[in-house]
Protein backbone atom coordinates (compact mmCIF):
# COMPACT_ATOMS: atom_id res chain seq x y z
CA UNK A 1 0.00 0.00 0.00
CA UNK A 2 1.47 3.65 -0.94
CA UNK A 3 2.02 5.97 1.35
CA UNK A 4 -0.54 8.00 -0.60
CA UNK A 5 -3.46 5.28 0.26
CA UNK A 6 -2.14 4.66 3.99
CA UNK A 7 -2.28 9.01 4.56
CA UNK A 8 -5.91 8.78 3.28
CA UNK A 9 -6.65 5.95 5.39
CA UNK A 10 -5.56 7.31 8.72
CA UNK A 11 -6.95 10.74 7.42
CA UNK A 12 -10.12 8.85 7.22
CA UNK A 13 -10.22 6.94 10.60
CA UNK A 14 -9.24 10.46 12.88
CA UNK A 15 -11.42 12.48 11.24
CA UNK A 16 -14.46 11.03 13.16
CA UNK A 17 -12.42 12.29 16.16
CA UNK A 18 -10.33 15.26 15.55
CA UNK A 19 -10.77 18.19 13.52
CA UNK A 20 -9.01 21.39 11.85
CA UNK A 21 -5.73 21.81 13.19
CA UNK A 22 -5.94 19.21 16.02
CA UNK A 23 -6.76 16.91 13.54
CA UNK A 24 -3.58 17.73 10.84
CA UNK A 25 -1.61 17.82 14.22
CA UNK A 26 -2.11 14.35 14.32
CA UNK A 27 -1.95 13.53 11.01
CA UNK A 28 1.41 14.70 11.35
CA UNK A 29 2.67 12.91 14.28
CA UNK A 30 1.29 9.73 12.32
CA UNK A 31 3.35 10.71 8.83
CA UNK A 32 6.65 11.65 10.84
CA UNK A 33 6.61 9.07 13.00
CA UNK A 34 4.53 6.01 12.22
CA UNK A 35 4.19 5.81 8.64
CA UNK A 36 6.65 3.43 7.90
CA UNK A 37 6.03 1.46 10.94
CA UNK A 38 4.12 -1.86 10.21
CA UNK A 39 0.38 -1.79 10.87
CA UNK A 40 0.55 -3.10 14.52
CA UNK A 41 2.27 0.18 15.68
CA UNK A 42 -1.07 1.71 15.37
CA UNK A 43 -1.64 1.01 19.02
CA UNK A 44 1.58 2.74 20.10
CA UNK A 45 0.41 5.82 17.91
CA UNK A 46 -2.86 6.04 19.50
CA UNK A 47 -1.05 5.43 22.64
CA UNK A 48 0.91 8.94 22.25
CA UNK A 49 -2.13 10.78 20.70
CA UNK A 50 -4.14 10.18 23.95
CA UNK A 51 -1.41 10.57 26.10
CA UNK A 52 -1.35 14.27 24.48
CA UNK A 53 -4.70 14.96 23.53
CA UNK A 54 -6.65 16.99 26.22
CA UNK A 55 -9.99 15.20 25.08
CA UNK A 56 -10.92 11.52 26.12
CA UNK A 57 -9.77 9.50 23.54
CA UNK A 58 -12.59 6.33 22.62
CA UNK A 59 -9.33 4.31 21.33
CA UNK A 60 -10.53 0.92 20.82
CA UNK A 61 -13.19 2.57 18.21
CA UNK A 62 -10.92 4.58 16.58
CA UNK A 63 -8.87 1.87 16.40
CA UNK A 64 -11.02 -0.16 14.51
CA UNK A 65 -11.82 2.69 12.38
CA UNK A 66 -8.26 3.30 11.71
CA UNK A 67 -7.71 -0.87 10.87
CA UNK A 68 -11.06 -0.33 8.70
CA UNK A 69 -10.07 2.30 6.60
CA UNK A 70 -6.90 0.56 5.80
CA UNK A 71 -8.39 -2.36 4.85
CA UNK A 72 -11.39 -1.40 3.29
CA UNK A 73 -12.19 -0.28 -0.25
CA UNK A 74 -10.33 3.04 -1.82
CA UNK A 75 -13.89 4.41 -2.44
CA UNK A 76 -14.53 5.03 1.20
CA UNK A 77 -11.57 7.09 1.90
CA UNK A 78 -11.59 10.80 2.00
CA UNK A 79 -9.17 12.48 -0.58
CA UNK A 80 -5.62 12.79 0.07
CA UNK A 81 -5.09 15.69 2.91
CA UNK A 82 -1.43 16.28 1.44
CA UNK A 83 -2.44 20.19 0.34
CA UNK A 84 -3.92 20.80 3.83
CA UNK A 85 -1.03 19.31 6.20
CA UNK A 86 1.31 21.08 3.49
CA UNK A 87 -0.29 24.46 4.55
CA UNK A 88 -0.17 23.41 8.32
CA UNK A 89 3.68 22.33 8.46
CA UNK A 90 4.44 25.66 6.75
CA UNK A 91 2.21 27.02 8.78
CA UNK A 92 3.67 25.69 12.23
CA UNK A 93 7.55 25.92 10.39
CA UNK A 94 7.73 22.49 10.16
CA UNK A 95 9.22 20.43 7.27
CA UNK A 96 7.94 17.63 5.71
CA UNK A 97 9.16 14.37 6.66
CA UNK A 98 11.60 12.61 4.23
CA UNK A 99 10.89 9.98 2.00
CA UNK A 100 11.80 6.25 3.30
CA UNK A 101 13.40 5.50 0.49
CA UNK A 102 16.41 7.77 1.34
CA UNK A 103 17.46 6.57 4.40
CA UNK A 104 17.37 3.17 2.28
CA UNK A 105 19.50 4.62 -0.28
CA UNK A 106 21.87 5.52 2.61
CA UNK A 107 21.54 1.84 3.73
CA UNK A 108 22.64 0.28 0.91
CA UNK A 109 25.13 2.91 0.06
CA UNK A 110 26.88 2.48 3.81
CA UNK A 111 27.03 -1.69 3.15
CA UNK A 112 28.56 -0.66 -0.75
CA UNK A 113 31.31 1.72 0.79
CA UNK A 114 32.17 -0.55 3.70
CA UNK A 115 32.59 -3.45 1.22
CA UNK A 116 34.81 -1.32 -0.63
CA UNK A 117 37.08 -0.22 1.82
CA UNK A 118 36.92 -3.56 3.32
CA UNK A 119 38.15 -5.63 0.68
CA UNK A 120 40.45 -2.83 -0.38
CA UNK A 121 42.63 -3.31 2.84
CA UNK A 122 43.28 -0.86 5.48
CA UNK A 123 46.04 1.15 3.71
CA UNK A 124 44.53 1.83 0.39
CA UNK A 125 41.38 2.64 1.78
CA UNK A 126 42.64 5.28 3.56
CA UNK A 127 44.09 6.48 0.19
CA UNK A 128 41.06 6.64 -1.43
CA UNK A 129 39.27 8.51 1.56
CA UNK A 130 41.71 11.25 1.15
CA UNK A 131 41.39 11.61 -2.32
CA UNK A 132 37.33 11.76 -1.91
CA UNK A 133 38.01 14.14 1.32
CA UNK A 134 40.05 16.62 -1.17
CA UNK A 135 37.40 16.43 -4.14
CA UNK A 136 33.73 17.28 -2.83
CA UNK A 137 33.63 20.09 -4.93
CA UNK A 138 32.31 18.15 -7.63
CA UNK A 139 29.73 17.45 -5.66
CA UNK A 140 28.13 20.67 -5.52
CA UNK A 141 26.79 20.76 -1.59
CA UNK A 142 26.63 23.32 1.10
CA UNK A 143 29.59 24.11 3.68
CA UNK A 144 28.16 22.23 6.34
CA UNK A 145 27.34 18.82 3.92
CA UNK A 146 30.72 18.91 2.98
CA UNK A 147 31.97 19.01 6.69
CA UNK A 148 29.78 16.49 7.38
CA UNK A 149 30.97 14.33 4.28
CA UNK A 150 34.95 14.93 5.22
CA UNK A 151 34.05 13.37 8.85
CA UNK A 152 31.91 10.55 7.33
CA UNK A 153 35.40 10.00 5.05
CA UNK A 154 38.77 11.02 7.31
CA UNK A 155 37.24 9.92 10.64
CA UNK A 156 34.52 7.23 10.25
CA UNK A 157 31.73 9.30 11.44
CA UNK A 158 28.60 7.55 10.71
CA UNK A 159 26.27 10.89 10.78
CA UNK A 160 28.15 12.18 7.86
CA UNK A 161 25.46 10.74 5.43
CA UNK A 162 22.57 12.18 7.25
CA UNK A 163 19.93 14.13 4.55
CA UNK A 164 21.85 13.02 1.55
CA UNK A 165 19.61 11.97 -1.59
CA UNK A 166 19.74 8.92 -3.76
CA UNK A 167 21.51 11.84 -6.79
CA UNK A 168 23.92 12.85 -3.95
CA UNK A 169 24.82 9.19 -3.14
CA UNK A 170 25.53 8.61 -6.77
CA UNK A 171 27.36 11.56 -7.22
CA UNK A 172 29.43 10.36 -4.22
CA UNK A 173 29.76 6.47 -5.48
CA UNK A 174 31.08 7.75 -8.44
CA UNK A 175 33.94 10.17 -6.36
CA UNK A 176 35.18 6.84 -4.95
CA UNK A 177 34.79 5.06 -8.43
CA UNK A 178 37.34 7.77 -9.43
CA UNK A 179 40.03 7.19 -6.96
CA UNK A 180 39.91 3.53 -7.54
CA UNK A 181 40.36 3.81 -10.94
CA UNK A 182 43.30 6.30 -10.32
CA UNK A 183 45.11 3.72 -7.77
CA UNK A 184 43.85 0.62 -9.81
CA UNK A 185 43.60 1.30 -12.98
CA UNK A 186 40.19 0.78 -14.51
CA UNK A 187 40.13 -2.96 -15.05
CA UNK A 188 40.65 -3.80 -11.21
CA UNK A 189 38.29 -0.76 -10.20
CA UNK A 190 35.30 -2.39 -12.61
CA UNK A 191 35.85 -5.66 -10.58
CA UNK A 192 35.73 -4.56 -7.04
CA UNK A 193 32.88 -2.40 -7.68
CA UNK A 194 31.20 -5.16 -9.43
CA UNK A 195 32.48 -7.62 -6.68
CA UNK A 196 31.09 -5.49 -3.96
CA UNK A 197 28.18 -4.82 -5.50
CA UNK A 198 27.21 -8.35 -6.41
CA UNK A 199 28.35 -9.56 -2.27
CA UNK A 200 25.60 -6.44 -1.14
CA UNK A 201 22.61 -7.85 -3.36
CA UNK A 202 22.87 -10.79 -1.08
CA UNK A 203 22.36 -8.99 1.93
CA UNK A 204 18.83 -8.46 -0.01
CA UNK A 205 18.77 -4.78 1.04
CA UNK A 206 15.40 -2.51 0.69
CA UNK A 207 17.18 0.00 -2.05
CA UNK A 208 18.57 -2.03 -4.66
CA UNK A 209 22.04 -1.22 -4.82
CA UNK A 210 22.69 -0.93 -8.39
CA UNK A 211 20.07 2.12 -8.52
CA UNK A 212 23.56 4.30 -6.87
CA UNK A 213 25.52 3.12 -10.06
Amino acid sequence: MSLVTRRRAIYTGLAGHFAGDELLAVLCLWEDRYAEKPPFALNEFLAEVAQASGQRLERAKLYRELVGALTGPLSALLPDPAPQLHAWRQQQGMRAPEPAVHGQARHSFGLLSQMLFTTLGSEQSERLRRFAAGNLGGMQVDDGTGLRLRAWLLQGDEQGLLGLAPEQLRKLLNLLYIGLCEFLGPVAADRLLSQSVQQVEQLQPAYGVRQLL
